[in-house]
């Protein structure tokens, strides 16, 4: 039943194709802090050159050798508008599918970035894997009456830091995200540069 739902989930991700992100229910909802806005999204793969080590020796030695292999990694692209007077140096956000009844998976992320006051810019994030789902029972109501709407993806930022330390959250909720981004390796040696 397990993997059953893990193909459902694919299927309906990678069915959503461009047209994810557009229902009315997830554009009215409040997706950024005010300083930042999400203009578009879109999901693809780019291809990655990574180090693989041979199984056994070429050389005839003891030593494994390494190779460089091209890899297809999943990417979730963003652009987003600083509506700011401040520089912007991180951001704490979510990648989300879900239907207007169910959320299917959400996978967080902190991105370094530099944007500088109202000015647009592209964040990316890499996918290395689906989150397994958890199936639920169904129901002879979802039997009888399916829900036909199909997965949206949605992109939710979380926290916005500035380049003076200060930070904007999405609500209460978000400090969390806030505190994380802020603790982040990345982030603090952006900190310390400026």
């Amino acid at each position: 039943m397990n993997r059953i739902w893990q193909i459902t989930v694919g299927i309906l991700f990678f069915s959503c194709g461009s047209l994810c992100g557009q229902d009315v229910d997830f554009a009215q909802r409040n997706d950024s802090p005010p300083e930042l806005a999400v203009l578009i999204h879109k999901r693809s793969f780019e291809r990655r050159f990574v180090n693989d080590s041979a199984p056994k020796p070429r050389n005839g030695k003891d030593e494994p050798t390494t190779q460089v292999a091209g890899k297809s990694v999943m990417i979730v692209s963003v652009n987003v508008r600083s509506n700011t007077p401040k520089q912007i140096i991180g951001i704490s956000w979510q990648f989300i599918v879900a239907t207007r009844n169910e959320e299917y998976f959400r996978i967080p992320f902190i991105t370094a970035v530099e944007i500088d006051p109202r000015k647009t810019r592209t964040i990316k994030g890499e996918i290395e894997s689906l989150p397994r789902g958890h199936p639920h029972p169904v129901t002879v109501d979802e039997l009888e009456h399916p829900d036909k709407t199909p997965a949206q993806e949605r992109i939710v930022i979380n926290c916005v830091l500035f380049s003076d330390g200060t930070f904007s959250a999405l609500n209460d909720g978000a400090s969390l995200d806030c505190r994380q981004l802020q603790a982040s390796p990345q982030i603090r040696k952006r900190l310390q540069k400026l």
